[in-house]
């Protein structure tokens, strides 16, 4: 009998494998993190995704790169957010351009938009007027609080969700009066994953029914999903209230220093993995852990055992009596973490572009139909060419027009925004409308 491991591993690395969403058409209007997020995950998948910028200056989130590093001109979060995506620039003010961002959407299967409530519909491409000539139209608009209610008009970013939806309040130490957001948006991203759930969900409903429907995803609505303090609070009259690094559901938990100052995370949730630790132990006596106070207790005790041992002995030891516990692992640690490469989480792309990078792998494993990553977040109106006579049949000089007029447009020359210094336009085929991405 073949191992299972190298089984499941054979699998992911078989030749014929294809892509799940192929002929599948989105067209995407968003900037930021939570509305681009969804189109990157469905383009990993083989969905051909076209993404709408203003000329000039595009996605904003083009210039927010990390504590203004740009590498090759190019914001790297940018880019890798938007992989794999078409990219033209049309000005939606213009009323041509509105007629060439309709005619798009009218062919596509998928429609995201994440600016503010109701500025789709005064654009003239609101799910009112799209549904009428194209009623297949999957319809997704992403917002803070959702497209209507008495909060629905105003601005939303990650920390704000995170805020609204009781989120922050759940972090830090409960002796301490202070509050923090969870790192790197967090309020995007995972919203953004229940989205793409729900595209799915509504792409299979309508290969039964031929129909198609409008999606309405708040940020603050979909993490309260996965929170149950008010629950536990209607039915107790308790707040759980904040409790740091420790787990009230598995007692002892936390992150703790080691005596080689590194950090290990331990959680014990069963009875087995209490007694596995309490060998090691005996400090830890049993009686009723998940109490507060004593879950209080029972960290201190596991605190000071780990401060007299190096994170290796720890890690060996918890894998010979079988409880759980982990190195806490720096960037560093993690860009050159062998595991990661073997099993896809980081890969090198080699784009055209930008040159060979790492960045983060599709997000789940398949062994029929897997994700890539095929080009990463290309400059503003980058794909005019290729879009507008792919889709919509464009002739050259017909987009020659339509530059001229300003209707669409291209970068401006600033960091973010425009391709390498050394790029050459001329001798771009992708870039001229000639030759696709992957042609």
């Amino acid at each position: 009998m073949t191992d299972y491991f190298d089984f499941i591993k054979s699998l992911m690395e078989g030749e014929k494998r294809e892509e799940a969403l192929k002929g599948l058409r989105v067209v995407e209007i968003t900037h930021f993190i939570f509305g681009p997020n969804i189109g990157r995950v469905l383009a990993q998948y083989g969905a051909e995704v076209v993404k709408i910028e203003t000329p000039g200056e595009g996605d904003r989130y083009r210039i927010a790169a990390i504590f203004g590093r740009f590498y090759k001109r190019a914001n790297l979060l940018y880019a890798i957010l938007n992989a794999n995506k078409y990219i033209i620039a049309a000005d939606a003010r213009n009323e041509k351009a509105r007629k060439i961002i309709f005619e798009l959407i009218k062919k596509a299967d998928v429609f995201v938009e994440n600016l503010s409530a109701g500025l789709v519909d005064a654009m003239g491409i609101g799910y009112e007027a799209i549904r009428k000539v194209n009623p297949r139209i999957i319809y997704v608009s992403c917002s803070g609080y959702g497209q209507y209610g008495p909060l629905s008009r105003l601005p939303s970013f990650d920390v704000a969700a995170q805020g609204v939806a009781g989120v922050a309040m759940k972090t830090g130490w409960e002796d301490l009066d202070e509050f923090y957001k969870l790192p790197d948006y967090f309020g995007d991203y995972l919203p953004s994953m229940y989205a793409v759930f729900a595209v799915l969900s509504a792409l299979y409903f309508r290969e039964n029914t031929g129909k198609g429907q409008y999606i309405d995803i708040s940020q603050c609505e979909s993490l309260m999903r996965f929170m149950y303090d008010f629950t536990y609070f209607s039915l107790t009259g308790e707040e759980i209230g904040k409790t740091g690094n420790l787990d009230p559901a598995s007692v002892p938990s936390g992150i703790f220093r080691t005596k080689d100052g590194k950090f290990v995370a331990i959680s014990i949730l069963t009875s087995s993995q209490f007694e596995a630790l309490k060998s090691l132990i005996p400090q830890l006596e049993n009686g009723n852990r998940f109490e507060k106070s004593r879950a209080r207790d029972l960290n201190k005790i596991v605190a000071k055992w780990v401060e007299e041992r190096n994170l290796e002995e720890i890690i060996e030891l918890a894998k010979k009596h079988r409880f759980p516990a982990s190195p806490v692992l720096d960037d560093k640690e993690i860009a050159f973490d062998p595991w990661r490469w073997e099993r896809g989480s980081i890969l090198k792309v080699k784009d055209r572009l930008l040159g060979e990078l790492p960045v983060p792998g599709p997000i789940i494993a398949m062994s029929a139909t897997p994700g890539k990553i095929k080009w990463l977040g290309r400059p503003v109106g980058y794909h005019n060419r290729l879009i507008l006579k792919k889709w919509l049949g464009l002739s050259d000089r017909e987009i020659d027009e339509l530059e001229k007029e300003g209707v669409i447009g291209y970068w401006d020359e600033m960091p973010g925004l425009a391709p390498p210094a050394t790029w050459d336009a001329e001798k771009d085929e992708v870039f001229r409308g000639e030759k696709d991405e992957e042609g």
